[in-house]
């Protein structure tokens, strides 16, 4: 591999436009990826790329360059029958995991009206312009055992060194649709971006 990125390591707190809190290093720990390998969402790398040890940061992050844009054409409605009888514990921004023709998804519960469900297929995330803020603490060069380390058998964002269609847990089940966080746990994701 000719080009090794630097290793990155940087406390951080990133919130939503209204000011709530999305995640934050106290929360989950502090940022650690190796840039140009998918280990993070590309906001995140561009915001941190050719920072120093040390510097501090403060930016808006672009939709674009995290969780894209919202897709009217990714709601869909559905019948309180599907839920088998358990509509009623449903409540409108709820975030759960729903069977469609794509397979499993994480949706967002956008409505509810009598029999009548909406649900949002789109990351919870989408369409908003986050706050980024913290402090680069390390960053230096990557080495090549690193990189390799993190690419012969896993997706780099550091879940473990498996297959994606290993089917395990981490990563969603089938294939990885979901991989790392970002379906299986109900959350908003770690932000591996490059799958």
């Amino acid at each position: 591999m000719a080009n090794i990125g630097n290793s990155i390591t940087a406390e951080f707190v990133l919130k939503r436009p209204d000011g709530s809190l999305v995640d934050s290093s106290k929360h989950s720990g502090n940022i650690n990826y190796i840039e140009g390998l998918g280990m993070v969402v590309p906001g995140i790398e561009k915001a941190l790329k050719d920072r120093g040890e040390g510097e501090e940061f403060d930016l808006t992050l672009d939709p674009a360059d995290m969780y894209g844009s919202i897709d009217e054409s990714n709601t869909m409605e559905v019948s309180a029958a599907d839920f088998h009888g358990k509509a009623d514990e449903l409540e409108a921004g709820m975030i759960i995991e729903a069977e469609t023709e794509k397979g499993l998804q994480i949706m967002t519960v956008k409505s509810i009206d009598g029999d009548k469900v909406i649900l949002d297929a789109n990351h919870p995330l989408a369409g908003m312009a986050l706050q980024f803020s913290g402090k680069v603490l390390n960053c230096r060069p990557a080495t090549q055992e690193e990189v390799d380390r993190l690419t012969k058998s896993s997706c780099g964002c550091g879940c473990g060194g498996h297959d994606h269609d290993d089917d395990h847990e981490c990563c969603g089940g089938e294939g990885g649709d979901d991989c790392c966080g970002s379906g299986s746990d109900n959350s908003e994701g770690c932000g591996c971006g490059g799958h």
